[in-house]
């Protein structure tokens, strides 16, 4: 029967090299996925070792690279060679083979025990054993091997004591606080019996939570001159049916340097329990290892893992704090409507990237990806149905366009804006008399006509553009168009402006021609205007309606200087204390 469970643990046993990091029972929180818009979920995932019974072991190679000094602590009586120190209390409850102790029994012979009654405090500690385990009748069960040898820890042949030890310690400090303390046991430089030049150095890691067990190899030189050079890396159970060794590290004649073997347990998983925290408020109800969560911006989660032990007490490790889950949105502008005239053939083309630089306001390009759909549901899952002509995007009829702008340097956030794409309908020329009179001196401004934002042209099409202070002259057509929204009437499609023709009627009938006089006509530097009426004021207009020129002689008669005139036709609006009257001459 002993045999079958030695093979059946070996067997079963893995040995494979891993790196030499301590194995920390503990619960994180993995970083989840951002939330981008506030009322969106996710899902917050616990990370957390599995911990497991010790009613079975794997076994793996770990990398020599010893955590903790193989010196410090408690330090065995120099004249204690083959003995038990007294009873050490752990610091922590520690299962092995399925029961919980919280004391052990350090021998100077590379083995502690937690059999307390078949080994007593201070007590002899067996050196010879010729037997492999596991084994009923090995001198020494319920146990750890490591390495387990004939170790002299006298002085002589000890030369420095102070170093070459037996010693033990509780590491309680930065990664290694509770639930994840470390209880170490060393044998620095000891001479093997018989063999005084060949120093061992081995040492025995027992960890906090996890129940794991390391153990450190330095250097172990067999000493074929004593015990036939014996020595045992592994552990046992109490009766001695049950053993876990490495290859090759059974009780027998072996030699090993910079070497270090884990023993972890392998059992049933222990059973657990989460409870997850809102700003330190137990979300009741929720129990699994994830949580999905709809966050607002002051939400603070965590979560707690509570292990049942295998003596039923609770172990409880407690998570880092998630925050910051909804990501505020950027500083968005929001994008414009583009507008567009009615024309013929109504195909219409927009460069949709002309709202890339609105949308994105002061932001930098760089931080983000910005793509324009036909569609919200493409646009919001970032589809490959994109747009992919968005400089001359080509349409023929209203449309609403989506665009994506994705954060692509550290959120992945993907937020969704809309604008229109608008046709005009064509605009319909103003209302107004085809034919209206003007007065003497009115312009363009003074004739009477309804609509929008009115332009004056000198012709039905095309044409030149008058501005409103152009001067009326009698018998002439004007035509009207109105803007609406950007567009103008006649402007890419065949609608008529609206024609006015105007006549002079004279307002005034005493301000006849033989009450002024304005000469010379043609005008050469000088031109003087005189009047049986004292002169207010005298405007002189260009033939597009300018006021060039404004005097106030308040006399019947004044000089006017026109020298820096260009060649061409002027208006002269003269207005005295009886009427107005415009004359136009011709300035050489």
């Amino acid at each position: 029967m002993k045999n079958f469970y030695l093979f059946v643990h070996l067997f079963g046993t893995s040995f494979f090299a891993i790196a030499q990091t301590s194995p920390l029972a503990y619960v994180h929180i993995q970083d989840p996925l951002p939330v981008c818009s506030p009322g969106n979920c996710t899902t917050l995932m616990a990370d957390y070792l599995t911990l497991n019974a010790t009613t079975d072991y794997v076994i793996n190679s770990i990398a020599y690279n010893p955590s903790f000094p193989f010196t410090g602590g408690t330090t065995m009586n120099a004249n204690a060679d083959d003995q038990w120190t007294p009873t050490v209390t752990l610091p922590f409850s520690f299962s092995f083979f399925g029961t919980t102790y919280n004391s052990i029994l350090v021998g100077t012979n590379g083995v502690i025990t937690f059999d307390l009654i078949n080994f007593g405090p201070s007590g002899f500690c067996p050196w010879f054993f010729s037997q492999t385990v596991p084994s009923n009748t090995f001198p020494i069960q319920n146990a750890i091997y490591g390495v387990y040898q004939d170790s002299d820890i006298a002085t002589p042949p000890v030369t420095n004591p102070a170093i070459q030890n037996v010693n033990y310690y509780v590491l309680d400090s930065g990664e290694h606080t509770a639930p994840n303390r470390v209880f170490v046991i060393n044998y620095n430089e000891l001479p093997h019996y018989g063999c005084n030049a060949s120093l061992q150095t081995s040492q025995i890691v027992l960890y906090e939570t996890t129940n794991t067990i390391d153990i450190n190899v330095k250097n172990r030189t067999s000493c074929t001159n004593w015990n036939s050079g014996n020595g045992l890396i592994g552990i046992q159970n109490q009766a001695g049916t049950v053993a876990f060794t490495p290859p090759a590290r059974n009780t027998g004649t072996w030699s090993a340097s910079n070497e270090a073997w884990r023993f972890t347990p392998n059992g049933s998983a222990l059973p657990i329990a989460f409870l997850w925290y809102d700003n330190e408020v137990q979300i009741m109800g929720a129990t699994s290892n994830s949580l999905v969560v709809c966050p607002s911006p002051s939400d603070n989660f965590k979560v707690k893992m509570v292990v049942t032990n295998p003596n039923a007490t609770q172990t409880v490790l407690e998570s880092n704090v998630v925050n910051q889950i909804l990501i505020p949105e950027p500083n968005f502008q929001a994008p414009v409507d583009l507008s567009f005239c009615t024309q013929d053939p109504a195909v219409y083309v927009a460069n949709l990237e002309s709202n890339t630089n609105i949308v994105l306001g002061n932001l930098s390009p760089s931080d983000y990806v910005v793509t324009y759909y036909e569609s919200w549901v493409d646009a919001e899952n970032g589809t490959s149905n994109n747009i992919t002509n968005t400089h001359n995007y080509s349409f023929i009829e209203n449309k609403t366009i989506y665009v994506a702008i994705q954060e692509d340097v550290q959120t992945g956030c993907r937020y969704v804006k809309q604008f229109q794409l608008i046709i005009v309908p064509a605009v319909a020329p103003p209302i107004g008399s085809s034919s209206q009179d003007f007065l003497s001196g009115q312009t363009l401004a003074n004739l009477q006509v309804t609509g929008e934002n009115i332009v004056w042209y000198d012709a039905s099409t095309n044409g030149n553009l008058l501005p409103n202070t152009t001067l009326l002259v009698d018998n002439t057509t004007y035509y009207a168009s109105q803007i609406v929204n950007g567009c103008e009437t006649n402007r890419n499609v065949n609608t008529n402006r609206l024609a006015v023709s105007v006549h002079l009627v004279l307002n005034n009938t005493s301000f006849t021609s033989s009450s002024y006089l304005v000469y010379p006509n043609p005008v050469d530097d000088f031109v003087t205007v005189s009047s049986k009426e004292v002169i207010k004021s005298i405007r002189i207009f260009n033939v597009l309606g300018q006021e060039i020129l404004l005097v106030s002689p308040n006399e019947k008669e004044s000089k006017i200087n026109t020298s820096k005139f260009s060649k061409g036709v002027y208006f002269i609006r003269i207005n005295s204390v009886n009427g107005n009257k415009t004359v136009k001459i011709n300035k050489e």
